[in-house]
């Protein structure tokens, strides 16, 4: 019995810790989307300081629009923060309900998707642009947060598998015998040799 409740601890434990993360990296991504500040570009043609994100162009008297240049960025970078919203929810439902216990391949599925995504956009980014900015280092910290998530679901996902191959119903060890049984067992066993004499 305190086997049981040891596993169960000790899983939730992870799965909080897997769920923090990648939350944060669900949060990370989405304030990297909304700021403007991926590249600092401070030897423009003007000499004025200018930084850029996935939407503007800014300087220090005004913004321009511009999210051409950045449509597949953008559209992978909002793909992945679904996948990650996802990833999320699953994980943190791992604890409480048996729907991700049982399909135990979907949570890490999820969030390495969202996390391979993130990292593809950043990539993709990088390929004309520098990357010195502060949202260009969430987006950094995001993927860190996200693939350490990832590797926790994965190990907590192994041990789910394992549980459901043991005991389908709640995906935790059995208890073999409780003391009720085991004692019943040993009546029955003195009683047949009597049977017999």
């Amino acid at each position: 019995m305190t086997a049981v409740r040891n596993e169960k601890k000790f899983d939730r434990f992870w799965t909080i810790t897997a769920g923090s993360f990648c939350l944060l990296s669900l949060v990370f991504t989405i304030i990297a989307l909304r700021t403007s500040s991926w590249t600092i570009n401070e030897h423009s043609p003007n000499g004025e300081v200018q930084w850029h994100g996935l939407f503007y162009r800014c300087t220090r008297l005004k913004c321009l629009t511009e999210y051409s240049e950045n449509f597949f960025v953008i559209f992978l970078s909002i793909i992945s923060a679904i996948f990650l919203l996802i990833a999320t929810i699953f994980i943190f439902l791992m604890g409480v309900h048996s729907f991700p216990r049982r399909h135990f391949y979907l949570t890490p599925l999820f969030a390495f998707i969202g996390v391979l995504l993130l990292f593809v956009s950043l990539v993709l980014y990088a390929r004309y642009s520098k990357i010195n900015g502060i949202s260009a280092r969430l987006i950094i910290a995001a993927i860190v947060l996200g693939y350490a998530s990832f590797g926790i679901v994965v190990y907590i996902a192994g041990r789910y598998s394992i549980f459901y191959k043991k005991n389908p119903t709640d995906f935790h060890y059995t208890k073999t015998e409780t003391n009720e049984e085991t004692g019943n067992k040993v009546e029955e066993e003195r009683t047949i040799p009597n049977e017999e004499n």
